[in-house]
């Protein structure tokens, strides 16, 4: 087995995917591409942990998007809150007139 050859994060990606996926053991996966099992545990263990940071990221992410329109829409209503107080005063000074 050769530790010094480079496989591409597809490659390592179609790896782990037969991995969990195949009726074969780790092992006889191991031996057909030439790696030591070592270097896949290793490897899956990274990205593993790779996955669950860009699923927490990508939650984050979205949540700091909600709070911010969440605020926006806030400062929205009270303008349109403010400018609805201000017509209904100026229309009752204007119809106190006639």
């Amino acid at each position: 087995m050769s530790s010094t050859k480079k496989f591409s994060a597809d490659e390592w990606l179609q790896f782990f995917i037969e991995g969990f996926k195949s009726e074969a053991n780790i092992a006889q996966i191991c031996r057909q591409h030439d790696i030591y099992p070592s270097e896949y545990y290793r490897f899956r263990r990274k990205a593993l942990q790779g996955a669950i940071q860009a699923l927490k990221n990508g939650r984050g992410k979205k949540d700091r998007e909600k709070e911010t329109f969440k605020k926006e829409i806030e400062k929205l209503k009270d303008v349109l809150l403010s400018q609805a107080e201000e017509i209904s005063i100026l229309k009752k000074k204007t119809n106190s007139d006639y």
